[in-house]
C-alpha cells in the first residue's frame, strides 16, 4: 500500500508539472500571435486597403511609430520600386496636425506591402489622445484613406 501511495503522488506530481510547463509555453505564444494580428483600424479607397496594425511610442515620448499594411483588394500593384509608399501622411494628435515621415516599407507580395511611418509627438499630449491618420496617395494611386484611433501612452 505504501508503494502504491508513493507512485500515485509521484504520478500526480509529474502530471501537474507537465500541465504547468504546457501552460507556460503555450500562453505566451498565443499572446504574441494575438499581438501580431492586431488591427487598430482600416480604410479602403479605389481598391486599396490601408490598415494600421499597431503603434509604438519611442524616444522618451517624442516619436510615434505607426506600422501599417497596404493591400490591393482588386488587382496586383504595378511592380515598381517606389522609394515612398505613402506620400506625406497627415497625422493629427489631439489638436496638433503633423506631417509623417516614412521609415521603411517592403513588398510582401504582388498585392501587399508593409511599412512604418514616424511622426514627432507634440510637446504636450495627454495620456490618451485621439489620432487621425490620413493620406490621399498610396504608390501614386489617388484616393482618400482616413483612420481614427485612440493613442494610449
Amino acid at each position: 500500500m505504501k508503494g502504491s501511495s508513493k507512485r500515485t503522488k509521484l504520478f500526480s506530481g509529474i502530471i501537474i508539472s507537465f500541465c504547468l510547463l504546457v501552460g507556460v509555453i503555450l500562453i505566451p505564444s498565443q499572446h504574441a500571435k494575438a499581438e501580431s494580428e492586431q488591427i487598430i483600424g482600416s480604410a479602403e479607397s479605389n481598391g486599396i486597403k490601408l490598415t494600421i496594425n499597431n503603434y509604438s511610442i519611442k524616444n522618451h515620448n517624442r516619436e510615434l511609430i505607426v506600422n501599417y499594411t497596404v493591400q490591393s483588394t482588386s488587382a496586383d500593384f504595378i511592380n515598381v520600386d517606389e522609394t515612398i509608399l505613402i506620400k506625406q501622411p497627415s497625422i493629427t494628435i489631439g489638436d496638433n496636425r503633423l506631417q509623417g515621415d516614412n521609415l521603411w516599407h517592403k513588398k510582401v507580395s504582388n498585392q501587399k506591402y508593409q511599412g512604418a511611418v514616424k511622426v514627432k509627438m507634440p510637446q504636450y499630449s495627454p495620456a490618451i489622445s485621439n489620432v487621425t491618420f490620413k493620406t490621399d496617395s498610396i504608390l501614386d494611386l489617388k484616393g482618400e484613406w482616413l483612420i481614427d484611433f485612440e493613442l494610449k501612452k
